[in-house]
């Protein structure tokens, strides 16, 4: 695949089967957040159908044919975020709301760049692909969208939970008081000082949000997961294990730089596990 150069575009947005398209042409098989459009296509439907799509990204500006019509080229921008999208070992869900709303998407890094992969609110079928930057840059984005801010960090043991458990407590917590939920946590953890504060965040938490990090290890997805609840007053995180490895949950407050640090060691630690993937 060739590429040429073009004006770079801060926003590519991308049919599905656009994207499909392009990611297939550079080897990728393992799109993240984007079902399949073309599953259960016969052979000659799929020919036709990939006809169609080249079509639009000609069309689109997205594909050039060069060398009088013999080869498809692609704009450096498109090329490289397609790229990452689509090849890069590392990446990280994310889901949070904040104020009413909700956001979802994929971040996928290199040790270079991250690209996020976001699906359009407004069109099902149309995803769009940001450059963030490099690691750190895209962390700090990322953590100021959540509504992350800097606030004093009490002194206090982290709570050891059954994750099920906490779960069950955490789904009913919108709808309860404050001791109700209290007296839940407190019999589940056993630490009344700790699960007093929770309580309290909990009630007047004003973002939540999930991550789970990725790394693909040359067979399939290896994953962590982070919890985080912002309040007021208390920003709290949650560890716990993942499917299949034990049943524990491990609640903390942190700072904002606290949530940055480990949001960074995440990545970092997976570049390195990524090239030792690599050399072995």
């Amino acid at each position: 695949m060739l590429t040429f150069q073009a004006s770079k575009q801060k926003l590519i947005t991308l049919k599905s089967k656009e994207l499909f398209f392009l990611a297939g042409i550079l080897g990728s098989d393992r799109l993240l957040g984007v079902e399949d459009p073309f599953k259960g296509y016969l052979a000659d439907e799929l020919a036709e159908e990939w006809e169609r799509v080249k079509a639009s990204l000609l069309e689109k500006g997205y594909l050039k044919r060069v060398d009088e019509g013999t080869e498809l080229a692609m704009p450096p921008t498109v090329f490289s975020r397609v790229a990452i999208a689509g090849l890069s070992n590392r990446a990280c869900h994310i889901r949070y709301e904040r104020g009413g709303k909700q956001f979802e998407g994929y971040l996928h890094c290199t040790n270079e760049r991250v690209v996020e992969l976001v699906k359009s609110v407004d069109e099902p079928d149309e995803y769009r692909l940001y450059d963030l930057g490099n690691v750190e840059k895209a962390c700090e984005t990322l953590i100021d969208k959540m509504g992350w801010v800097d606030r004093l960090v009490p002194e206090s043991p982290a709570l050891m939970f059954s994750k099920q458990a906490f779960n069950e407590i955490y789904k009913q917590s919108a709808g309860e008081s404050v001791s109700q939920i209290n007296s839940k946590l407190t019999e589940a953890s056993g630490d009344v000082e700790g699960s007093t504060r929770l309580a309290q965040s909990l009630s007047s938490r004003i973002a939540e949000g999930e991550l789970q990090l990725l790394v693909w290890n040359g067979r399939e997805w290896e994953s962590q997961r982070v919890a985080f609840v912002l309040c007021p007053m208390t920003n709290w995180i949650f560890r716990m294990s993942s499917n299949g490895n034990g049943d524990w949950l491990i609640a903390a407050m942190a700072s904002r730089d606290q949530f940055v640090d480990l949001l960074l060691n995440w990545l970092r630690q997976s570049a390195v596990k990524e090239e030792a993937t690599e050399e072995g």
